[in-house]
């Protein structure tokens, strides 16, 4: 059970909140990202309506294999992101479904997240996002995962109206330390809608 709890872990650490690309409706589009100032777009609250991630996560050890795979995903949430030029922070509740296969084996989930408050600081360059912090938190195994590891990167879009903010992730990332080598796939989307 630790390799699965070394194994979610590594996943919390690569992705903070990162994303696959797939649009929620047709006019989903990628805005034109020319200028290395897209902040203002962004400037606001936005309320989180969609969230979902699958992570396999291959490690071997001295010719054993493990093959882990979860798939998590938001069931219910009132959970705002606010940007401001710099800046954002996020605050409210969401309950998230955790499914989990480890040697055969599948356990689901779910799990609430009530008054959780975040904060950290943002920039754009094209369609890239790099976030110093974490947009949201995971326990696992009654163990706070809370991603504040420095800065990362993620992929994003808005819709034509500007409406819809949509962040996206395809990644893998490959570790051999001490004879053990692990490989994780992390493919995720999160959709928020701006609020009034």
């Amino acid at each position: 059970m630790k390799k699965l709890s070394f194994l979610f872990s590594l996943f919390i650490l690569l992705t903070a909140f990162t994303c696959e690309n797939e649009s929620l409706d047709s006019d989903l589009t990628n805005q034109d990202f020319e200028t290395n100032d897209n902040n203002s777009s962004l400037i606001g609250s936005w309320i989180l309506v969609d969230m979902n991630a699958d992570i396999t996560a291959e490690s071997s050890f001295q010719g054993i294999e493990f093959v882990s795979q979860f798939s998590v995903e938001i069931i219910e949430s009132d959970y705002v992101l606010v940007f401001e030029e710099s800046d954002y922070t996020v605050s409210g509740d969401y309950e998230l479904m955790v499914s989990s296969t480890f040697d055969g084996d599948t356990t689901t989930y779910t799990d609430s997240y009530t008054n959780v408050e975040g904060l950290g600081t943002y920039s754009t360059s094209g369609n890239i996002m790099t976030i110093d912090g974490s947009f949201i938190e995971f326990d696992f195994e009654d163990m706070p995962m809370e991603v504040d590891q420095g800065e990362q990167s993620v992929e994003y879009s808005l819709s034509a109206d500007g409406q819809t903010l949509t962040f996206n992730q395809d990644e893998v990332e490959s570790t051999n330390e001490g004879g053990a080598m692990s490989t994780t796939s992390v493919t995720s989307t999160s959709v928020w809608q701006k609020l009034e």
